[in-house]
């Protein structure tokens, strides 16, 4: 992430919401919508939130993993991104890209 220069602004994302919902929805059809823009999926050892602007194109959106199982949730969010064409900063990682 340090290569990445201090006056870089990224493009909207090519989709929006709507996209994103519908993709959390195809892998988690059990997803608790109640508020769409805090999408809440449980997994058996993951607890992912997809907060996600009511928005077309976003700027972004965020996950917020809990997981005792980091395989459970690798696997749930590297499907999302495939999904939607994505890719994704993971300030945890060593490279500050998300990898499954």
């Amino acid at each position: 992430m340090e290569d990445i220069p201090d006056d870089w602004n990224p493009s909207t994302l090519p989709f929006g919401h709507t996209e994103v919902v519908a993709a959390v929805r195809e892998l988690a059809p059990q997803a608790d919508l109640t508020d769409p823009e805090w999408i809440h999926i449980v997994l058996p050892g993951a607890d992912i939130e997809v907060n996600v602007a009511r928005a077309a194109p976003l700027d972004s959106f965020a996950l917020h993993v809990r997981a005792a199982d980091n395989a459970t949730a690798d696997r749930f969010i590297a499907s999302l991104l495939e999904r939607l064409g994505a890719r994704a900063f993971a300030p945890g990682s060593e490279t500050g890209i998300f990898q499954a």
